[in-house]
């Protein structure tokens, strides 16, 4: 957070300045350290003057607006301040202010141009303080736009300079800023930077790319051992060094509670096969994994009688249950025995301090990033189309409140669970026949030799849609027949057939799905389809669900204490919210000539 600056002044009193002298100040050091008048004040003295001594002390005013936390007015001031003709000391004033301002009003582009004016680069004739707290104003601006990694090369050249009590908070702002940082955007640094800034990366990368515990730890250590001198060597990010705790102190007997028997058995052994599979990884690369023994949960009617013989059995921690009457039963105990993730979500309100941690594939997660995906790009202004299903509905639940939270505006929504009606809903949220009455008033006004084409509403940015395959495959096309083909959509999974050859119709559809069936680039992916070639298909999902369960329940402590910790899945960026409940931000595919390919990186609507 940026912290309050008071520029210095010579210890002068401003009455010596004003009241009674014979002239006007004259530079900088003619005035006091602190204004000892406000801006208004100080205007008006300076409306006596003309020429150099005005503006000085206008930007005297614009220097006490500042102390007094009113950004707006200083800026206000600073426009009547030609910049171009002050002392080179006085435009290096100006733009601090300016700068100081506007990273108080939550503008940091602005900020960075005002730090970008050829007067900064000489600030090397001003006190070393001065110095240090311009070039903090340089990296907080950049932090803030998304440039961390320049952003880090500004901290890391003052970091010596600072005051030893001022280093820890330096330091821990290099990781905060690193740790932003995508994996692509760490891979095209690494490829790039050097010395301290490299290593920097360097950690960075383990934690994001390394989800393995075990894996994670060993890199830990390495680093430590091959970057001796670097600051964050011996005292690593606190988030790091939880890790090597977390290790330290894992559990080393698990229980998987899954459902081998009955409907959910095909999800039941994806989920099992992808748990192990992330457990072999490291395994195979001679690190001692934990005990797993597998409990089915068709066969316990009493959850109670379950952690007993667990406990009996020396397990530690739980994976499990999936179905999620067994999940609400769990939430609805007193206390529970052993630590559990389990994988379904409940409705049911969970105590407290109650170790009960709940993972799934929620349409709710893939409808709040798609919310958050249309509004990066720049709508404001939704529709949404939705099944007259249960998730369904959750989904646009989902969607319509982050939606609104957001400050975007829901102007329509129409269920779609009718063939039939289903052209008649689509043009009239998009008030199609509204703008064929319009088109046919001008005919008659001017003749029919005119020809009108009617005009979806133009107060429309893009949709929503949560529906099946079978539904979407007929609202793409009459979108296309309401004259509003090229209307971005977002959607949910379940519009399309993973590996089918039916999705020709949803071409251009954007869809929130997993970074196992989007990107496929998890380090697992090549070894696990070829063992089980279904996940690759549909069930894929769920093996990258069982993965993503091996790789998160000993950090879960971690994601509590620390809440902006992240977690690159196979399902998504995983988080944790304060109710225990596991959150994903899904990644986004395209449906291009009927399959889903990856989706370039989405820019902001012109």
């Amino acid at each position: 957070m940026l912290r309050s600056h008071r520029l210095p002044f010579l210890p002068l009193t401003l009455a010596v300045l004003i009241a009674g002298c014979a002239s006007a100040p004259q530079e900088l050091g003619d005035l006091p350290r602190t204004p000892q008048a406000s801006a208004d004040k100080i205007l008006e003295d300076a409306d006596r003057y003309s020429g150099a001594e005005a503006n000085l002390l206008r930007l005297y005013a614009a220097q006490a607006a500042s102390d007094a936390g009113a950004h707006e007015k200083t800026m206000s001031i600073l426009q009547r301040i030609p910049q171009s003709d002050l002392p080179l000391d006085q435009q290096i004033r100006f733009s601090q202010l300016q700068a100081i301002s506007a990273m108080a009003l939550n503008e940091p582009k602005i900020a960075l141009r005002a730090l970008q004016h050829p007067s900064i680069s000489s600030i090397d004739t001003l006190p070393l303080d001065e110095q240090l707290h311009i070039q903090r104003l340089q990296a907080e601006a950049n932090d803030q736009v998304g440039d961390h990694l320049k952003a880090a090369e500004q901290r890391i050249f003052m970091h010596g300079l600072l005051p030893a009590n001022a280093q820890p908070a330096n330091q821990e702002a290099i990781w905060k800023g690193i740790s932003q940082m995508s994996p692509e955007e760490l891979q095209a640094a690494a490829a790039t930077s050097t010395g301290e800034l490299a290593a920097w990366v360097e950690l960075a990368l383990i934690d994001q790319t390394l989800n393995n515990l075990d894996l994670q730890v060993r890199a830990l250590k390495q680093w430590q051992q091959e970057n001796p001198d670097h600051p964050a060597a011996q005292q690593l990010p606190a988030s790091l060094s939880q890790l090597i705790e977390l290790h330290s102190s894992r559990p080393q007997h698990i229980a998987l509670l899954l459902p081998f028997q009955g409907e959910l058995a095909a999800a039941a052994q994806a989920l099992r096969d992808g748990f192990l599979a992330a457990q072999y990884q490291a395994y195979s690369e001679g690190l001692d994994q934990p005990e797993v023994s597998l409990y089915d949960s068709t066969a316990y009617t009493d959850l109670d009688a379950f952690y007993r013989q667990a406990i009996a059995d020396g397990v530690e921690w739980v994976i499990g249950p999936l179905e999620r009457e067994q999940v609400s039963r769990i939430a609805a105990m007193p206390e529970l025995p052993l630590p559990t993730l389990a994988l379904n979500y409940t409705d049911s309100p969970v105590t407290e301090g109650k170790a009960l941690f709940q993972f799934g594939l929620a349409p709710e997660d893939e409808a709040r990033s798609a919310a958050a995906q249309a509004w990066a790009q720049g709508h404001r202004r939704m529709a949404a189309l939705t099944a007259s299903t249960g998730w369904g509905e959750r989904a646009y639940q989902a969607f319509q409140q982050s939606w609104q939270e957001m400050g975007g505006v829901l102007i329509g929504r129409e269920v779609v669970d009718e063939p039939a009606a289903m052209s008649g809903q689509i043009g009239e949220l998009l008030r199609i026949r509204q703008s064929e009455q319009r088109g046919q008033q001008i005919q008659r006004a001017l003749g029919n030799s005119v020809v009108v084409q009617p005009t979806p509403r133009q107060d429309l940015d893009a949709l929503f849609i949560t529906a099946g395959p079978l539904q979407a495959r007929q609202i793409m096309p009459t979108l296309a027949f309401q004259y509003a083909g090229d209307l971005p959509v977002y959607a949910t999974s379940h519009v399309y057939q993973v590996g089918g050859d039916q999705n020709n119709d949803l071409d251009g559809i954007l869809v929130a799905e997993t970074p196992w069936l989007v990107s496929r680039s998890d380090s697992l992916y090549e070894s696990v389809t070829q063992n089980w070639p279904q996940a690759g298909g549909a069930l894929g999902r769920l093996y990258a669900m069982g993965i993503d369960a091996q790789r998160i329940f000993t950090r879960l402590p971690q994601m509590q204490q620390y809440p902006e910790t992240t977690v690159n899945g196979a399902t998504g960026i995983l988080s944790l919210s304060p109710d225990g409940r596991v959150s994903r931000e899904l990644s986004w595919g395209v449906i291009e000539d009927g399959r889903l390919t990856q989706a370039p990186a989405l820019l902001p609507a012109p």
